[in-house]
């Protein structure tokens, strides 16, 4: 039996196992429940591989939280710990994909590279809305991307993205020119110096960086975005199968009762970044390094746009 069949059935057993566990828990009788759990109280730490959010409306820690909520068991303690150094996104996978990181997590964009080195959740975060990405621009550029009117036109610009990051081998492979930087902020000031000409920025993560926009004084770009299938997942170490088990469960109880719904939809990222679609036009683009085991076809996960552009759009 091959490594990755045995690694499939311990996984089955494992979710089957940790099912079991919450269920016995929750119907047991609640006095008596109480006075075990006070004896045997198990306190279980999650190690986040991300600095202590600076925002109280971060969405990916709250999401977290719903979903350790949904699947602690009664008279269990739960804990987020979070770094006290900022890396790079490439160095948190290589720090997860070590054999000794037991119970750590990070979100990140999936890509069948990432998945060889770590196990994820496949549930999208975002409902795929991570590869919607709009235009950052010099607001001088304006005219300038106004007259696009193909793909082709687009392909002569620059475009910057980070290094390692999933979206440059996607922005490469579609036959645009990518200059690459360290993280968000360099990148942000390459743009305004004139190191290239755009930067694609999610439809989820433009509500957070309006100010960037005004310090350099950049916008996003008219009648285009650019559009390709990709996830935004939580993932653990490959051997971490009770923590991806206890996320699973957690994040499909949530999405069986409509929690994860109300809170996706209300969120300032998702509700104050949809808007910018209005108007645009999409630049589809391939994705060849997705994982053909990305669930983009799944209703139960995947963004439903209103408009059947935007669909098809998303689902290309």
């Amino acid at each position: 039996m091959d490594q990755s069949m045995l690694r499939s059935r311990w996984h089955i057993l494992t979710v089957i196992f940790w099912g079991a566990y919450c269920a016995v828990a929750q119907v047991a009788d609640a006095p008596e429940a109480q006075l075990a759990s006070s004896a045997t109280a198990r306190h279980y730490v999650i190690n986040v591989e991300a600095v202590t959010p600076e925002r109280e409306d971060d969405y990916y820690v709250n999401l977290l939280r719903l979903i350790l909520a949904a699947s602690t068991a009664p008279g269990e303690n739960v804990e987020l710990r979070f770094s006290d150094r900022q890396f790079t996104q490439w160095r948190w996978l290589i720090e997860l994909s070590q054999t000794d990181s037991r119970n750590k997590l990070l979100w990140t964009a999936t890509s069948t590279h990432r998945e060889t080195l770590l196990r994820p959740i496949r549930i999208p975060l975002f409902k795929g809305l991570i590869g919607i990405r709009l235009l950052v621009i010099r607001r001088d550029d304006e005219a300038r991307f106004r007259q696009l009117t193909s793909l082709q036109d687009l392909q002569a610009l620059v475009a910057g993205q980070g290094a390692k990051w999933p979206d440059s081998l996607v922005l490469k492979a579609n036959g645009l020119q990518v200059t690459e930087g360290v993280g968000k902020e360099q990148l942000y000031k390459m743009l305004a110096a004139k190191r290239f000409d755009y930067f694609p920025r999610g439809v989820t993560e433009i509500a957070n960086e309006t100010a960037f926009l005004q310090q350099y004084d950049l916008m996003v770009a008219p009648k285009w975005y650019l559009s390709y299938p990709a996830a935004m997942y939580f993932f653990v170490n490959r051997e971490d199968e009770e923590l991806a088990a206890r996320i699973e469960t957690g994040f499909e109880k949530i999405i069986d009762i409509g929690e994860f719904e109300q809170f996706f939809s209300s969120h300032p990222r998702v509700k104050n970044g949809l808007p910018y679609l209005d108007g645009r036009q999409p630049f589809l683009l391939n994705n060849p390094s997705l994982p053909k085991s990305t669930p983009i076809d799944n209703p139960r996960y995947w963004y439903s746009f209103s408009s059947a552009s935007s669909s098809a759009a998303l689902a290309n």
